[in-house]
């Protein structure tokens, strides 16, 4: 017997979370962080008295012991105690592709900080991003320079709704777009707490029922479609003369399963094009992912709009984009005469849409990624292999369901689910036990390995396969502890 396989276990979650936290091993986990990164407690605690939007005070899955960086550079971080670790989270992989300021970006960035003017002006530098990003990204005509993920999905519907004149948006549940007021009906489930203790709603004959996962927004005109695409198909044909738009994304990451994903949305991204509803595809996390040209690239998946985030960035400045058709875009551009625009346009600039830090970071960034060409898929790929190749031999010898979940190269998370895949979303969400991320965080934290609140896995270039034998060899010896002290890795 492997030390995985126990007895069926009949307890409720919280009875599984009050006995788990009175265990000595996680006494001593949690007495072991505490004391090794006090200065980083400290800090926290003194910014939270002046400031609540840092990273570390997310609501829902809020990181423990959390981290105050005070350096980074190329995979590694060094705290403020001291302490160095390879870092697996890599800014919610905006910055995986070479890691923490890598040189040829910082002195490109530092050319222009000099003698550029600030935010506010055209800069020749946008002409050579744009120019750039339609090279790497051909199935879009124009785009527009907004500052992060949530701005690009939000901006996408606004644009939706002025094009047509509707107000519905339709949306797959589950799906994260960002911090939006659409955004937040139905997100991912972890925003929901546990299925298990907050079930799903129910699916109806006209959807599912919206659910709010923020307090403080305005209601919305929304429709929650399930993932079915011939259901789905079908409520988006009830409602075409309704809707202002469907957005999806290629690879939910709360169903990481490709597999499963992309025939879905591609289905249903051509069923809007024959109806003539616009579709919005979320690159925020597969944009470049699968290829330069992301997954609408590599599976030909056709929008109208598509919004990218994360690695179109470079150094961590604020940077987004919409990309997609002219006559969708040009909705938010002069028609040359003021008086013209009125009552025909959008307005979603603001002070700091193309900032000339951001716009040369991601120049820099963008430009290294097209000189290296396919060779960057083909290394992440070769790692990411590899450690799926290891996982799996050691779930096979100790029955400790751990696996790397996610897609493209390469966005996921390490994470402990039975199966290999999981035909629908709520079956993978009712099988993920919330406690294992977020122990093996810690346990990987022990290790030298940092993430923020789950065990997140972002590379590209930014790792060795050094780094990556260093992490991978700490999931597996910090699963193993996890699994001699009887860790129920498997939700009841």
């Amino acid at each position: 017997m492997t030390i995985a396989e126990t007895r069926p276990d009949t307890r409720t979650p919280q009875e599984i979370v009050t006995e788990l936290l009175s265990q000595q091993w996680v006494i001593e986990l949690f007495t072991e962080l505490g004391q090794r990164q006090a200065k980083s407690l400290a800090l926290a605690g003194q910014v939270r008295e002046h400031v609540v939007t840092n990273h570390v005070f997310l609501p829902f899955h809020a990181p423990m012991f959390p981290l105050a960086v005070a350096e980074a550079q190329g995979s590694t971080l060094t705290d403020v105690d001291g302490n160095t670790y390879i870092d697996s989270h890599l800014g919610f992989g905006g910055q995986s592709l070479w890691g923490h300021n890598p040189q040829p970006v910082v002195d490109f960035v530092r050319e222009q900080a000099l003698r550029g003017p600030g935010n506010g002006y055209l800069n020749p530098l946008e002409l050579q991003l744009g120019e750039l990003l339609k090279e790497l990204i051909p199935h879009c005509e124009k785009f527009a320079l907004l500052n992060s993920g949530t701005d690009a999905t939000g901006t996408a519907i606004r644009l939706a709704r002025a094009k047509t004149g509707r107000k519905l948006v339709a949306k797959f549940e589950g799906c994260w777009h960002g911090v939006h007021d659409v955004a937040a009906r139905n997100t991912s489930f972890f925003a929901h707490g546990h299925p298990k203790v907050n079930p799903f709603p129910e699916i109806g004959a006209d959807g599912i029922e919206p659910l709010n996962a923020f307090t403080g927004t305005a209601d919305v005109n929304i429709l929650i479609l399930p993932h079915d695409a011939a259901a789905a198909g079908a409520l988006i044909e009830k409602h075409k003369d309704e809707l202002a738009c469907v957005i999806a994304d290629a690879a939910c990451q709360s169903w990481p399963y490709v597999e499963q994903t992309i025939p879905e949305v591609r289905d249903v991204a051509l069923r809007c094009q024959g109806l003539g509803v616009p579709f919005i595809l979320d690159e925020v996390l597969t944009g470049f992912r699968f290829g330069t040209a992301g997954a609408a690239g590599k599976y030909d998946i056709p929008a109208d709009l598509y919004c990218y985030g994360k690695v179109v960035s470079g150094l961590g400045l604020p940077l987004a984009a919409i990309g997609g058709k002219a006559e969708f875009l040009e909705i938010a551009t002069t028609s040359g005469t003021s008086l013209g625009d009125i009552g025909t346009k959008t307005f979603v600039v603001n002070t700091h849409s193309a900032n000339h830090l951001s716009i040369a970071a991601s120049y820099a960034s963008l430009n290294l990624l097209r000189e290296a060409g396919p060779a960057f898929y083909e290394r992440t790929d070769a790692k990411v292999d590899r450690i799926k190749a290891r996982l799996a031999a050691f779930r096979a010898e100790s029955g400790i369901p751990i696996r790397l979940l996610g897609f493209g190269a390469f966005a996921g998370t390490f994470g402990f689910v039975k199966e290999e895949s999981y035909g629908t979303y709520r079956e993978f969400g009712a099988a993920v036990n919330p406690l294992g991320p977020a122990v093996l965080t810690l346990m990987l934290r022990r290790r030298g390995v940092y993430t923020l609140s789950m065990p997140m896995f972002y590379t590209g270039d930014a790792h060795s396969e050094s780094d990556v034998d260093t992490i991978v060899d700490a999931v597996i010896d910090a699963a193993g502890e996890m699994g001699r002290n009887g860790f129920p890795f498997v939700m009841p």
